[in-house]
């Protein structure tokens, strides 16, 4: 794995464990619940951060077909949302794109990653690896969302158990 790309790899493969760790122990309706007007809800951002990996991988080349993708296609808000897929399909999807987006970064290059045909993002980098950096620091902040609204639900804090011992 290029050099560049592997603390990045790492804050992604710990992010899919934390995602899962954040589900464990919730109701479906614990998930669904929005606890403040014009907030969002645990199941709406598990989806959305599904929906980004799937995103990224597309922005690498190498797209997989999201199965998220009925439940949130021209949605903007969590208002325009019919309905959230179950807790065991989002974590069904975040570990096969989680999986995915783990292959591709081990076998990404320097030329690779030095494209700047990738969308753009409120970084000075303008390359895949800015790219990368950007949607880690996503993952991780509506990570902490979800943490925080896990304990607003009066569940125990998120764990950083690993699901995988770290390689």
């Amino acid at each position: 794995m290029d050099a560049q790309v592997a603390p990045l790899a790492v804050i992604f493969d710990l992010n899919t464990d934390l995602l899962l760790n954040c589900l464990d122990g919730l109701s479906e309706a614990e998930a669904r619940r929005r606890l403040a007007a014009g907030g969002n809800s645990i199941a709406f951002l598990a989806t959305h951060l599904t929906d980004s990996r799937h995103f990224l991988v597309t922005s690498l080349g190498h797209p997989l077909a999201n199965p998220l993708a009925g439940f949130i296609d021209d949605v903007r808000s969590i208002e325009e949302i019919r309905e959230l897929p179950s807790l065991e399909l989002i974590s069904a999807a975040w570990l096969g794109i989680g999986a995915h987006l783990q292959a591709i970064l081990s076998s990404l290059s320097a030329a690779e990653l030095a494209r700047t045909d990738v969308p753009r993002f409120p970084v000075d980098d303008r390359t895949v690896v800015g790219m990368l950096a950007f949607l880690g620091q996503h993952e991780s902040y509506h990570l902490g969302q979800i943490g925080f609204l896990r304990r607003q639900l009066n569940k125990p804090a998120m764990s950083y158990t690993r699901r995988v011992p770290v390689r």
